[in-house]
């Protein structure tokens, strides 16, 4: 998914335990059961519809729901692509490490979360075409939207 350097926290603990540190070995020391559940929950998202929206329940609001509503001309595709759009950088901002190679880990914890969304929908909705979209903006800044392709 991406290379150990990324995290350079965890190359530094794997090195000085040669070769006994695992990523489960990082988790473990760093994290809780509390926090395990959370991302549990954040790599397999829950999901409402509403209006025959796919929306992801954790981002949903219904007046931006009513705004997009308006602003898409109720337009499904369009509607779920602004409600589900998020900035991967803005999901742990407040934790950033701005000494590291910030850049690189948004980079990977994108493509991660693009793996891990189209898995979970697959598995949930294997009849529907639930598209997980991973796109960078003119300004570099890395986004990442859900929505269900019609076709």
């Amino acid at each position: 998914m991406f290379d150990d350097h990324v995290n350079g926290e965890y190359t530094e603990f794997r090195d000085a335990n040669e070769g006994n540190f695992t990523w489960w070995s990082y988790v473990n020391m760093k994290s809780d059961l509390k926090t395990a559940l959370g991302f549990a929950r954040f790599f397999y998202p829950d999901i409402i519809e509403v209006e025959g929206c796919f929306l992801l329940k954790d981002k949903f609001s219904e007046k931006y729901f009513d705004l997009w509503k308006k602003e898409c001309q109720e337009n499904k595709l369009n509607i779920e692509k602004m409600m589900n759009l998020y900035q991967v950088r803005d999901f742990f901002h407040m934790n950033a490490d701005e000494d590291e190679n910030v850049e690189e880990q948004i980079q990977a914890l994108g493509k991660a979360i693009k793996l891990l969304w189209s898995l979970s929908f697959k598995d949930r909705f294997p009849s529907r075409e639930i598209v997980v979209s991973l796109f960078e903006e003119d300004d570099g800044e890395l986004f990442v939207t859900v929505y269900e392709d019609e076709k």
